[in-house]
């Protein structure tokens, strides 16, 4: 049973990855390259958090 466990909390990721991807090209259209650039930064920087926090 905690494989199937695992494998749902897999596609539960992939489903909220997807959905903040869509989110940020639609916002993306309405951006100039200065807030993209700003947004992709502190998207980076909350990856890197993430990363950090789980190895904890």
């Amino acid at each position: 049973m905690s494989e199937n466990n695992k494998e749902n909390k897999s596609k539960a990721d992939e489903v909220h990855v997807s959905d903040g991807l869509a989110e940020l090209i639609e916002a993306a259209e309405l951006l100039t390259e200065e807030e993209i650039e700003k947004a992709a930064e502190q998207a980076k920087k909350a990856v890197e958090d993430a990363k950090n926090q789980k190895h904890h």
